[in-house]
């Protein structure tokens, strides 16, 4: 039988064998690669921050408390602040450097808007 299934359709080579595992290891590889290149350099952010605590002053200011956690003291870069409205649409951003965001530690940042803020995030930060 398995010799009518060969004259039909041919021997399986082993060359063909070799070069799909070979292949499907190099793949396996370069992924296990990327997938650690990613967990080591993107687990752990520059600068991880968020709005602890905020509070709408006025219809054209929001000030906020950040809780930030820098990678270390010598990390630069910047965080976008945003404060929107009741209706979900933007009506303030601020962009913070690192620099300000240390020297603004525990204390009210105000964010200027157009129209009454309820609420404000950090939408990212990026940093080296």
């Amino acid at each position: 039988m398995s010799d009518l299934l060969a004259e039909r359709y041919g021997k399986p080579s082993p060359r063909r064998r070799a070069v799909i595992v070979g292949a499907t290891t190099l793949l396996a590889i370069v992924f296990l690669t990327w997938l650690g290149w990613v967990a080591i350099f993107h687990g752990d952010p520059a600068i991880d921050s968020q709005v602890s605590s905020f509070n709408p002053v006025s219809a054209h200011q929001i000030d906020v408390k950040l809780d930030t956690r820098f990678r270390n003291d010598h990390v630069t870069g910047n965080c976008l602040v945003r404060a929107t409205a009741a209706d979900h649409s933007i009506v303030g951003e601020l962009n913070l450097s690192a620099k300000q965001i240390r020297a603004a530690e525990g204390h009210w940042i105000p964010i200027r808007t157009e129209r009454r803020a309820t609420t404000a995030e950090v939408i990212r930060c990026t940093g080296s």
